[in-house]
């Protein structure tokens, strides 16, 4: 659980890597592209969130979805009625843009309902969901010097190109109405 609430503190003062939103979950949300790396911690496998600084001669390229459905409902849930319901998780990329770990991201105010035990089904299908998406990778281009990095994120002109790891917080809201279920996806908590 400290993990947890270390994690959310980092990416409430310093935002987080995100992509386009596909649709929005609601007013409390906030689309800002801001830039995260996953960093080794000396203990082994866990990492820290941090943001990406940038000189004037670098700029950064938002990882892009290859492969990213999002969760079903679990059969548990059809049969009933169930008012809009957002859990939330970390999807953790390598440099390479595979997920690495999705985790529950559960201390952001957002996100509460992830921590209800009758609400585990859900959590567990954006867990399952994440963990099989892939992405062509972030990036930070390094431009000569001298140079004014464009701030759209294209690194076709970039000297160098370093592929990163990030680190994307999604909400899902699930809810079933008049027997559809539907589910809505936000790709960044503020």
């Amino acid at each position: 659980m400290r993990g947890n609430v270390v994690v959310l503190a980092a990416l409430m003062l310093a935002g987080c890597a995100t992509q386009p939103a596909k649709e929005q979950v609601g007013s409390s949300f906030n689309l800002n592209q801001h830039r995260q790396v996953l960093t080794p911690e000396s203990s082994g496998g866990a990492g820290e969130i941090q943001p990406y600084q940038l000189a004037a001669t670098e700029s950064f390229r938002m990882p892009v979805a290859v492969r990213d459905a999002d969760p079903l409902l679990p059969s548990e849930y059809a049969k009933r009625s169930l008012a809009a319901t957002t859990v939330c998780v970390n999807v953790i990329l390598d440099a390479q843009g595979r997920v690495e770990r999705s985790t529950p991201l559960l201390a952001h105010s957002a996100c509460g309902a992830g921590s209800d035990a009758a609400n585990v089904g859900l959590l567990q299908a954006a867990l399952t969901a994440t963990s099989g998406w892939l992405f062509e990778p972030a990036a930070v281009c390094h431009y000569a010097a001298g140079v004014q990095a464009p701030s759209n994120g294209d690194c076709t002109k970039a000297a160098r190109i370093e592929v990163v790891p990030v680190t994307l917080p999604y909400a899902f809201t699930f809810e079933v109405v008049e027997g559809r279920a539907v589910v809505r996806r936000e790709d960044s908590l503020h």
